[in-house]
Formats: C-alpha cells, structure tokens, sequence
C-alpha cells in the first residue's frame, strides 16, 4: 500500500512543534519518556491511524517514535518530519521556524 501526504494529513488529529516548547515539564502526561530532540509531535484518534500514519512515515524514511497522551487519552508520535502545515507556511513564506 502506497500512502501519500495527503494520506497522512487525513490521519492526523493534531500536531505542533515539540522540540524545544517545554515539553519537559509535562513528561508525566506520556506513557514513556518522548524523544525531546524531535521536531514535531502529531496526535491520532485511534491506533488505526497511527498504524497507517506509521507507514507513511517508513515509507518516507523518517524516523519516529511512539507514544500515548495519557491527558487526551490518544497515540501519538514524535519525528522530524514536517506535514504539509509546515511545508505550506514555508511555501507562503510565513514565519516559521524548525
């Protein structure tokens, strides 16, 4: 099965930069200590989609690690990879910095 970006953005329930926004100080709410040195962190409704969203992400050889949110009760994810709403500010030259 081939997925496309397009793919991964359906899956995706939320997302926001991770590296270096304190997420330190919210560790407990992580079933395993995340990996801090990631860029980003996208959420998921169900394991489903992560599962799909993982492969996504294998098959664009970018690293990744799971997770779960124990506050919103949701699998997650932390990578380098930047979805299309950082490709898309970048592409309208807002202000984003990773």
């Amino acid at each position: 099965m081939i997925l496309t970006l397009k793919d991964f953005d359906r899956l995706v329930d939320g997302q926001m930069e991770f590296k270096n926004n304190n997420w330190q100080q919210q560790s407990d709410r992580f079933d395993n200590p995340p990996n801090y040195n990631h860029h980003f962190i996208y959420w998921f409704e169900n394991m489903a989609s992560f599962v799909l969203a993982s492969k996504y992400l294998d098959q664009q050889n970018f690293e990744y690690e799971f997770n779960y949110d124990l506050k919103y009760d949701q699998p997650i994810l932390t990578t380098d990879y930047a979805g299309s709403w950082i490709i898309e500010a970048e592409v309208t030259n807002l202000d984003y910095r990773y």
